[in-house]
Protein backbone atom coordinates (compact mmCIF):
# COMPACT_ATOMS: atom_id res chain seq x y z
CA UNK A 1 0.00 0.00 0.00
CA UNK A 2 2.85 2.52 1.01
CA UNK A 3 4.66 1.45 -2.56
CA UNK A 4 1.56 1.84 -4.28
CA UNK A 5 0.56 5.59 -2.99
CA UNK A 6 4.22 6.54 -3.06
CA UNK A 7 4.22 5.84 -6.74
CA UNK A 8 1.26 7.53 -7.25
CA UNK A 9 2.39 10.55 -5.66
CA UNK A 10 5.75 10.67 -7.98
CA UNK A 11 3.74 10.67 -10.82
CA UNK A 12 0.83 12.64 -10.32
CA UNK A 13 2.42 15.32 -8.18
CA UNK A 14 6.06 15.26 -9.33
CA UNK A 15 6.00 13.88 -12.90
CA UNK A 16 2.95 16.24 -13.61
CA UNK A 17 4.45 18.80 -13.13
CA UNK A 18 -13.49 54.11 -2.55
CA UNK A 19 -15.73 57.43 -2.81
CA UNK A 20 -16.09 57.91 -6.39
CA UNK A 21 -15.81 61.76 -7.63
CA UNK A 22 -18.03 63.35 -10.69
CA UNK A 23 -16.62 62.53 -14.03
CA UNK A 24 -17.42 62.55 -17.78
CA UNK A 25 -18.13 59.83 -19.98
CA UNK A 26 -15.66 56.46 -19.73
CA UNK A 27 -13.64 55.91 -22.93
CA UNK A 28 -12.35 52.48 -22.78
CA UNK A 29 -10.59 50.18 -24.95
CA UNK A 30 -12.23 46.58 -25.62
CA UNK A 31 -9.63 43.80 -24.06
CA UNK A 32 -9.93 42.23 -27.66
CA UNK A 33 -8.86 45.27 -29.34
CA UNK A 34 -5.83 46.42 -27.17
CA UNK A 35 -4.00 48.66 -28.92
CA UNK A 36 -0.16 48.02 -28.79
CA UNK A 37 0.53 51.23 -28.36
CA UNK A 38 0.13 52.17 -24.73
CA UNK A 39 -1.53 55.08 -23.58
CA UNK A 40 0.92 58.16 -22.71
CA UNK A 41 0.12 58.96 -18.89
CA UNK A 42 1.83 61.90 -16.61
CA UNK A 43 1.44 61.11 -13.07
CA UNK A 44 2.28 64.34 -11.78
CA UNK A 45 4.01 64.35 -8.10
CA UNK A 46 1.57 64.32 -5.18
CA UNK A 47 1.01 67.80 -3.90
CA UNK A 48 0.68 68.03 -0.11
CA UNK A 49 -2.36 70.27 0.42
CA UNK A 50 -2.11 73.56 2.37
CA UNK A 51 -1.05 73.54 6.43
CA UNK A 52 -0.36 70.29 6.22
CA UNK A 53 3.48 68.38 6.81
CA UNK A 54 4.59 65.07 5.38
CA UNK A 55 7.88 64.32 7.07
CA UNK A 56 7.66 60.61 6.65
CA UNK A 57 7.49 61.20 2.85
CA UNK A 58 4.35 59.44 1.83
CA UNK A 59 3.55 61.08 -1.21
CA UNK A 60 6.64 60.65 -2.81
CA UNK A 61 7.07 56.58 -1.76
CA UNK A 62 3.01 56.78 -2.73
CA UNK A 63 4.29 58.53 -6.33
CA UNK A 64 6.72 55.88 -7.21
CA UNK A 65 4.09 53.08 -6.47
CA UNK A 66 1.15 54.21 -8.52
CA UNK A 67 3.90 54.78 -11.40
CA UNK A 68 5.87 51.35 -11.25
CA UNK A 69 1.86 49.99 -10.99
CA UNK A 70 0.67 51.95 -14.36
CA UNK A 71 3.88 51.04 -15.66
CA UNK A 72 3.90 46.78 -14.84
CA UNK A 73 0.03 47.05 -16.25
CA UNK A 74 1.99 46.93 -19.69
CA UNK A 75 -1.05 49.50 -20.51
CA UNK A 76 0.98 52.82 -19.86
CA UNK A 77 3.50 54.60 -21.00
CA UNK A 78 4.50 56.60 -18.06
CA UNK A 79 5.94 60.14 -18.90
CA UNK A 80 8.75 61.55 -17.29
CA UNK A 81 8.23 64.28 -14.91
CA UNK A 82 11.56 66.17 -16.56
CA UNK A 83 9.00 66.06 -20.09
CA UNK A 84 6.54 68.74 -18.15
CA UNK A 85 8.32 70.30 -15.06
CA UNK A 86 7.83 73.55 -16.57
CA UNK A 87 4.26 73.29 -17.51
CA UNK A 88 3.42 71.44 -14.20
CA UNK A 89 4.96 74.89 -12.32
CA UNK A 90 2.42 76.91 -14.77
CA UNK A 91 -0.39 75.38 -13.63
CA UNK A 92 0.75 75.08 -10.16
CA UNK A 93 -2.23 76.46 -7.69
CA UNK A 94 -4.57 76.64 -10.40
CA UNK A 95 -7.53 74.48 -10.54
CA UNK A 96 -7.69 74.59 -14.37
CA UNK A 97 -5.95 72.10 -16.87
CA UNK A 98 -3.83 73.01 -19.88
CA UNK A 99 -4.97 70.55 -22.51
CA UNK A 100 -3.33 72.19 -25.26
CA UNK A 101 -0.05 72.22 -23.52
CA UNK A 102 -0.15 68.94 -22.26
CA UNK A 103 -1.45 67.12 -25.89
CA UNK A 104 1.68 69.33 -27.69
CA UNK A 105 4.33 67.25 -25.43
CA UNK A 106 2.22 64.20 -25.93
CA UNK A 107 0.32 63.55 -22.82
CA UNK A 108 -2.82 61.71 -23.69
CA UNK A 109 -3.88 61.31 -20.03
CA UNK A 110 -3.28 63.19 -17.13
CA UNK A 111 -3.33 61.87 -13.36
CA UNK A 112 -3.12 64.82 -10.68
CA UNK A 113 -3.25 64.05 -6.71
CA UNK A 114 -3.37 65.87 -3.66
CA UNK A 115 -3.26 64.27 0.01
CA UNK A 116 -3.12 65.03 3.23
CA UNK A 117 -1.21 63.44 6.45
CA UNK A 118 -3.04 63.96 9.34
CA UNK A 119 -0.55 64.09 12.27
CA UNK A 120 -3.05 62.90 14.87
CA UNK A 121 -4.64 59.42 14.16
CA UNK A 122 -1.67 59.45 11.14
CA UNK A 123 -4.39 58.95 8.57
CA UNK A 124 -3.51 59.55 4.82
CA UNK A 125 -6.28 61.27 2.58
CA UNK A 126 -5.71 61.26 -1.07
CA UNK A 127 -7.81 62.62 -3.83
CA UNK A 128 -7.05 61.18 -7.32
CA UNK A 129 -8.03 62.73 -10.62
CA UNK A 130 -7.85 61.82 -14.07
CA UNK A 131 -8.03 63.86 -17.50
CA UNK A 132 -8.10 63.14 -21.00
CA UNK A 133 -6.16 65.51 -23.26
CA UNK A 134 -7.82 65.02 -26.47
CA UNK A 135 -11.32 65.63 -25.47
CA UNK A 136 -10.24 68.09 -22.73
CA UNK A 137 -12.51 65.75 -20.58
CA UNK A 138 -12.34 65.10 -16.79
CA UNK A 139 -12.80 61.31 -16.99
CA UNK A 140 -12.37 59.97 -13.37
CA UNK A 141 -11.72 61.03 -9.51
CA UNK A 142 -11.01 58.89 -6.22
CA UNK A 143 -10.96 59.63 -3.11
CA UNK A 144 -9.25 57.61 -0.15
CA UNK A 145 -9.12 57.88 3.65
CA UNK A 146 -6.62 55.23 5.21
CA UNK A 147 -3.69 54.79 7.64
CA UNK A 148 0.46 54.24 6.48
CA UNK A 149 -0.32 49.92 6.92
CA UNK A 150 -2.81 50.06 4.12
CA UNK A 151 -1.34 53.06 1.87
CA UNK A 152 0.77 50.29 -0.79
CA UNK A 153 -3.40 48.44 -0.99
CA UNK A 154 -4.59 51.88 -1.41
CA UNK A 155 -2.30 53.31 -4.31
CA UNK A 156 -2.70 49.59 -6.04
CA UNK A 157 -6.45 49.85 -5.72
CA UNK A 158 -6.57 53.30 -7.64
CA UNK A 159 -4.18 51.70 -10.52
CA UNK A 160 -6.78 49.25 -11.00
CA UNK A 161 -9.18 51.71 -11.47
CA UNK A 162 -7.42 53.73 -14.00
CA UNK A 163 -6.94 50.02 -16.11
CA UNK A 164 -10.72 49.82 -15.55
CA UNK A 165 -11.24 52.94 -17.15
CA UNK A 166 -9.40 52.12 -20.34
CA UNK A 167 -10.12 48.61 -20.65
CA UNK A 168 -13.54 47.90 -18.90
CA UNK A 169 -11.90 45.71 -16.74
CA UNK A 170 -10.14 45.95 -12.85
CA UNK A 171 -6.29 46.00 -12.60
CA UNK A 172 -4.33 42.95 -10.80
CA UNK A 173 -2.10 45.46 -8.72
CA UNK A 174 -4.00 44.76 -5.97
CA UNK A 175 -3.82 41.16 -6.46
CA UNK A 176 -1.43 38.53 -4.75
CA UNK A 177 0.83 35.37 -5.88
CA UNK A 178 1.20 32.80 -3.62
CA UNK A 179 3.78 30.04 -4.29
CA UNK A 180 6.15 27.30 -2.76
CA UNK A 181 9.91 27.81 -1.86
CA UNK A 182 12.08 25.42 -0.30
CA UNK A 183 13.13 25.89 3.45
CA UNK A 184 15.93 24.01 4.29
CA UNK A 185 14.59 20.58 3.55
CA UNK A 186 11.57 21.42 3.18
CA UNK A 187 9.03 23.82 0.99
CA UNK A 188 6.85 26.24 2.48
CA UNK A 189 4.13 28.59 0.90
CA UNK A 190 5.15 32.70 0.37
CA UNK A 191 2.66 35.27 -0.80
CA UNK A 192 3.97 38.54 -2.39
CA UNK A 193 2.05 41.65 -3.96
CA UNK A 194 1.78 41.95 -8.06
CA UNK A 195 4.25 44.16 -7.68
CA UNK A 196 6.65 41.49 -6.44
CA UNK A 197 6.81 44.12 -2.89
CA UNK A 198 5.94 42.50 0.88
CA UNK A 199 7.05 39.11 0.54
CA UNK A 200 5.21 37.00 3.25
CA UNK A 201 5.85 33.18 4.67
CA UNK A 202 2.39 32.03 5.22
CA UNK A 203 3.08 28.49 6.61
CA UNK A 204 4.65 26.80 9.13
CA UNK A 205 4.50 23.41 8.09
CA UNK A 206 7.72 22.36 8.47
CA UNK A 207 7.50 19.41 5.58
CA UNK A 208 6.19 19.13 2.14
CA UNK A 209 3.67 20.74 0.72
CA UNK A 210 2.02 20.63 -2.49
CA UNK A 211 0.30 23.03 -5.37
CA UNK A 212 -1.75 25.83 -3.27
CA UNK A 213 -5.01 27.36 -4.31
CA UNK A 214 -7.10 30.27 -3.36
CA UNK A 215 -10.70 29.96 -2.31
CA UNK A 216 -12.86 32.53 -4.75
CA UNK A 217 -13.01 35.00 -2.03
CA UNK A 218 -9.05 35.24 -1.12
CA UNK A 219 -9.44 34.39 2.41
CA UNK A 220 -7.82 30.37 2.34
CA UNK A 221 -5.29 29.08 0.40
CA UNK A 222 -5.89 25.01 0.19
CA UNK A 223 -3.43 22.61 -0.33
CA UNK A 224 -1.54 19.25 0.19
CA UNK A 225 0.77 18.93 3.12
CA UNK A 226 2.26 16.16 4.72
CA UNK A 227 2.77 17.26 8.10
CA UNK A 228 0.88 14.37 9.46
CA UNK A 229 2.92 11.54 7.72
CA UNK A 230 0.54 11.68 4.93
CA UNK A 231 -0.87 13.36 1.59
CA UNK A 232 -3.36 15.65 3.86
CA UNK A 233 -5.58 18.08 2.41
CA UNK A 234 -5.25 21.58 4.62
CA UNK A 235 -6.13 24.96 4.34
CA UNK A 236 -4.67 28.37 5.93
CA UNK A 237 -5.86 32.24 6.10
CA UNK A 238 -3.89 34.17 3.50
CA UNK A 239 -4.01 36.86 5.80
CA UNK A 240 -1.19 35.11 7.71
CA UNK A 241 -2.73 34.31 10.58
CA UNK A 242 -2.27 31.09 11.35
CA UNK A 243 -5.20 29.33 11.42
CA UNK A 244 -5.13 26.32 10.07
CA UNK A 245 -7.73 23.28 9.19
CA UNK A 246 -7.46 20.13 7.73
CA UNK A 247 -10.11 19.71 5.51
CA UNK A 248 -9.46 16.02 4.17
CA UNK A 249 -7.00 13.24 5.75
CA UNK A 250 -7.94 10.16 3.92
CA UNK A 251 -5.73 7.10 3.61
CA UNK A 252 -3.28 8.11 0.67
CA UNK A 253 -3.48 11.08 -1.67
CA UNK A 254 -5.66 14.06 -0.86
CA UNK A 255 -4.02 16.10 -3.40
CA UNK A 256 -3.93 19.30 -6.25
CA UNK A 257 -6.98 21.12 -4.86
CA UNK A 258 -8.84 23.48 -7.06
CA UNK A 259 -11.72 25.60 -5.49
CA UNK A 260 -14.80 25.95 -7.90
CA UNK A 261 -16.52 28.90 -8.38
CA UNK A 262 -18.86 29.91 -5.29
CA UNK A 263 -16.41 28.52 -2.82
CA UNK A 264 -18.61 25.45 -1.96
CA UNK A 265 -16.77 22.47 -3.64
CA UNK A 266 -13.15 21.98 -4.36
CA UNK A 267 -11.69 19.34 -6.88
CA UNK A 268 -9.19 17.08 -6.04
CA UNK A 269 -6.99 13.87 -6.46
CA UNK A 270 -7.82 11.06 -4.11
CA UNK A 271 -5.80 7.33 -3.90
CA UNK A 272 -8.14 6.14 -1.63
CA UNK A 273 -9.26 3.66 -4.64
CA UNK A 274 -5.68 2.14 -4.87
CA UNK A 275 -5.66 4.71 -8.53
CA UNK A 276 -5.49 7.96 -9.22
CA UNK A 277 -8.87 9.78 -9.76
CA UNK A 278 -10.70 13.09 -9.13
CA UNK A 279 -13.15 14.31 -6.89
CA UNK A 280 -15.58 16.79 -5.86
CA UNK A 281 -15.59 17.77 -2.25
CA UNK A 282 -18.79 19.56 -1.66
CA UNK A 283 -19.66 22.14 1.49
CA UNK A 284 -20.93 19.21 3.52
CA UNK A 285 -17.48 17.60 3.25
CA UNK A 286 -19.52 14.53 1.04
CA UNK A 287 -17.20 13.29 -1.55
CA UNK A 288 -18.52 13.00 -5.46
CA UNK A 289 -16.59 10.90 -8.16
CA UNK A 290 -15.42 12.57 -11.52
CA UNK A 291 -13.18 9.81 -12.59
CA UNK A 292 -13.50 5.97 -13.21
CA UNK A 293 -10.44 5.04 -15.11
CA UNK A 294 -7.82 2.39 -14.25
CA UNK A 295 -4.96 5.15 -15.52
CA UNK A 296 -4.18 8.20 -13.50
CA UNK A 297 -6.08 10.90 -13.12
CA UNK A 298 -5.41 14.31 -11.72
CA UNK A 299 -4.49 18.37 -11.61
CA UNK A 300 -8.50 19.19 -11.91
CA UNK A 301 -9.24 22.71 -12.77
CA UNK A 302 -13.03 24.30 -12.86
CA UNK A 303 -14.38 26.31 -15.97
CA UNK A 304 -15.36 29.60 -14.33
CA UNK A 305 -18.84 28.40 -14.47
CA UNK A 306 -18.44 25.79 -12.29
CA UNK A 307 -20.14 23.14 -15.36
CA UNK A 308 -16.76 21.70 -16.15
CA UNK A 309 -13.48 20.33 -15.11
CA UNK A 310 -10.51 20.05 -17.35
CA UNK A 311 -7.80 17.20 -15.86
CA UNK A 312 -4.70 15.58 -16.95
CA UNK A 313 -4.73 11.67 -17.56
CA UNK A 314 -2.91 8.91 -19.30
CA UNK A 315 -6.27 7.33 -21.01
CA UNK A 316 -4.77 7.29 -24.28
CA UNK A 317 -3.13 4.07 -23.53
CA UNK A 318 0.10 5.18 -24.53
CA UNK A 319 1.27 6.59 -21.06
CA UNK A 320 1.05 9.72 -22.54
CA UNK A 321 -0.57 12.55 -19.98
CA UNK A 322 -2.77 14.79 -21.59
CA UNK A 323 -5.33 17.28 -21.45
CA UNK A 324 -9.38 16.25 -21.11
CA UNK A 325 -12.35 17.75 -20.00
CA UNK A 326 -15.87 16.61 -18.26
CA UNK A 327 -18.99 17.46 -17.75
CA UNK A 328 -19.30 17.90 -13.89
CA UNK A 329 -23.04 16.58 -13.35
CA UNK A 330 -21.99 13.51 -15.24
CA UNK A 331 -18.48 12.59 -14.75
CA UNK A 332 -16.38 10.84 -17.42
CA UNK A 333 -19.42 8.55 -17.11
CA UNK A 334 -20.65 10.95 -19.74
CA UNK A 335 -17.54 11.40 -21.75
CA UNK A 336 -14.68 13.49 -21.89
CA UNK A 337 -12.66 15.30 -24.43
CA UNK A 338 -9.12 15.43 -25.14
CA UNK A 339 -8.07 19.07 -25.88
CA UNK A 340 -3.90 18.08 -26.16
CA UNK A 341 -2.49 16.93 -29.53
CA UNK A 342 1.56 17.17 -30.94
CA UNK A 343 3.33 15.99 -27.58
CA UNK A 344 3.82 12.83 -26.02
CA UNK A 345 3.65 14.74 -22.39
CA UNK A 346 0.77 17.80 -21.58
CA UNK A 347 -0.15 18.87 -17.86
CA UNK A 348 -1.16 21.56 -15.25
CA UNK A 349 -4.34 22.64 -16.92
CA UNK A 350 -5.73 26.01 -16.17
CA UNK A 351 -8.68 27.25 -16.88
CA UNK A 352 -8.83 31.03 -17.75
CA UNK A 353 -11.43 33.26 -15.82
CA UNK A 354 -13.42 34.35 -19.27
CA UNK A 355 -13.82 30.61 -19.85
CA UNK A 356 -12.21 31.19 -23.41
CA UNK A 357 -9.02 29.02 -22.94
CA UNK A 358 -7.13 26.55 -21.40
CA UNK A 359 -3.18 27.58 -20.29
CA UNK A 360 -1.38 24.04 -19.90
CA UNK A 361 2.27 22.72 -20.02
CA UNK A 362 3.67 20.78 -22.79
CA UNK A 363 6.91 18.85 -23.98
CA UNK A 364 8.51 20.52 -26.60
CA UNK A 365 11.61 18.91 -27.80
CA UNK A 366 13.69 18.60 -24.17
CA UNK A 367 11.87 20.93 -22.66
CA UNK A 368 8.36 21.89 -21.60
CA UNK A 369 6.42 25.34 -22.60
CA UNK A 370 3.14 26.53 -21.69
CA UNK A 371 0.44 26.53 -25.00
CA UNK A 372 -2.64 28.14 -24.89
CA UNK A 373 -5.96 26.54 -26.26
CA UNK A 374 -8.66 28.15 -27.34
CA UNK A 375 -11.99 26.31 -27.07
CA UNK A 376 -14.22 28.40 -29.41
CA UNK A 377 -11.48 27.95 -32.28
CA UNK A 378 -10.06 25.01 -31.04
CA UNK A 379 -6.76 26.00 -31.99
CA UNK A 380 -3.52 25.39 -29.84
CA UNK A 381 -0.82 28.19 -29.47
CA UNK A 382 2.51 28.18 -27.95
CA UNK A 383 3.04 31.16 -25.26
CA UNK A 384 6.42 30.59 -23.86
CA UNK A 385 9.21 31.10 -26.23
CA UNK A 386 11.37 31.62 -23.13
CA UNK A 387 15.20 29.55 -22.41
CA UNK A 388 14.50 26.90 -20.22
CA UNK A 389 11.10 25.12 -19.12
CA UNK A 390 8.30 26.76 -18.84
CA UNK A 391 5.30 25.24 -16.19
CA UNK A 392 2.59 25.05 -14.35
CA UNK A 393 0.86 28.14 -15.81
CA UNK A 394 -2.14 30.39 -13.54
CA UNK A 395 -4.06 32.87 -14.81
CA UNK A 396 -4.53 36.55 -13.36
CA UNK A 397 -8.10 37.03 -12.32
CA UNK A 398 -8.19 39.82 -15.53
CA UNK A 399 -6.91 37.26 -17.75
CA UNK A 400 -4.84 39.39 -19.31
CA UNK A 401 -1.20 38.05 -17.45
CA UNK A 402 -0.39 34.36 -16.92
CA UNK A 403 2.47 33.66 -13.48
CA UNK A 404 4.54 30.03 -14.14
CA UNK A 405 7.48 28.57 -13.01
CA UNK A 406 10.72 28.90 -14.60
CA UNK A 407 13.93 26.34 -14.50
CA UNK A 408 16.92 27.78 -16.39
CA UNK A 409 20.42 27.02 -15.70
CA UNK A 410 19.79 25.02 -12.57
CA UNK A 411 17.77 27.69 -10.99
CA UNK A 412 13.73 27.74 -10.51
CA UNK A 413 11.83 30.79 -10.08
CA UNK A 414 8.14 32.59 -10.60
CA UNK A 415 7.73 34.57 -13.91
CA UNK A 416 4.72 36.67 -15.41
CA UNK A 417 3.76 37.40 -18.95
CA UNK A 418 1.47 39.48 -20.73
CA UNK A 419 -0.80 37.46 -22.75
CA UNK A 420 -0.62 40.36 -25.42
CA UNK A 421 3.17 39.69 -25.82
CA UNK A 422 6.01 41.00 -24.54
CA UNK A 423 9.10 39.68 -22.27
CA UNK A 424 8.37 38.11 -18.94
CA UNK A 425 8.95 39.70 -15.43
CA UNK A 426 10.81 37.73 -12.85
CA UNK A 427 8.48 37.88 -9.87
CA UNK A 428 10.49 35.92 -7.40
CA UNK A 429 13.96 35.75 -6.61
CA UNK A 430 14.00 33.49 -3.66
CA UNK A 431 16.81 31.11 -2.75
CA UNK A 432 15.11 28.10 -2.29
CA UNK A 433 13.23 28.62 -5.91
CA UNK A 434 9.90 29.14 -6.61
CA UNK A 435 7.44 26.37 -7.46
CA UNK A 436 3.20 26.14 -8.39
CA UNK A 437 2.27 29.74 -8.75
CA UNK A 438 -1.39 30.39 -7.92
CA UNK A 439 -2.93 33.68 -8.57
CA UNK A 440 -5.32 35.23 -6.17
CA UNK A 441 -8.65 36.53 -6.94
CA UNK A 442 -10.00 39.79 -7.04
CA UNK A 443 -10.59 40.97 -3.45
CA UNK A 444 -13.28 44.13 -2.05
CA UNK A 445 -11.69 44.73 1.13
CA UNK A 446 -8.96 47.31 2.11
Amino acid sequence: MTKKITSLILFCVLSFPAVALAAGSNVRIELERETREKVKIAVTPFVLAPNYEDPAGLGGESHKILENDLTLSELFDVVPVSAYDRLLASEQGKKTVDYTGWGQIGVQWLLKTEYKVNPLDKSFNVTFRIYETATEKFLIGKRYTTTEKFLRKIIHRFADEVVLQLTGKRGVSETRIAYLSRVGQNKEIFVVDFDGENLRKLTEDNTVILTPAWSPDGSWIVYTSFADHNPDLVMVRSSGKLRRRTLLKLPGLNAAPSWGPGGNRIALVLSKDQNSEIYVLEKNYGLKRMTRHFNIDTSPTWSPDGKKIAFTSDRSGTGSPQIYVLDVDKGDSGGVKRISFGSTYNDNPAWSPDGDKIAYTSRVGRRFQIMLYDLNTRKTEQFTVESGSNEQPAWSPDGRFIVYRNRNNGQEQILIKSLHGGKPRQLSFAAGGGYSPAWSPYTKKP
